[in-house]
């Protein structure tokens, strides 16, 4: 499953990305090699021995083209060169605001059928 999402770093930088993997979990994010060094700076996921966090605002709809927005704090848990100008960085869920992780996991056991 791909969806749109916006990534905000914790200097407040808001990065257009794809999300892919999208789990109970946390989910993965496609990006250039700028988004990523805007997301985790020359790669690294850790800053001041600790996880980068993150939020990510996905934007699910249901295959009745009902939407809805889910806006989760995250650590990056890899970042992952795949290509000379691709990249993917995995994200954990921390906190999903809304009590909305029942939401989304209803909605990816919708999507799997």
């Amino acid at each position: 499953m791909q969806v749109s999402a916006i990534v905000t770093t914790e200097d407040g930088v808001r990065i257009k990305v794809v999300a892919v993997d999208v789990s109970s979990d946390g989910l993965s994010v496609e990006c250039n090699i700028k988004q990523r060094n805007m997301i985790t700076p020359g790669g690294s996921f850790i800053r001041d021995g600790r996880p980068v966090s993150v939020f990510i605002d996905l934007n699910l709809s249901d295959e009745h083209g009902l939407s809805s927005k889910i806006v989760a704090r995250c650590h990056v848990a890899f970042s992952r060169r795949v290509s000379s100008d691709q990249c993917k960085i995995g994200l954990r869920y921390v906190d999903i605001e809304n009590n909305a992780h029942e939401w989304l996991v209803q909605f990816i056991e919708k999507t799997l059928v």
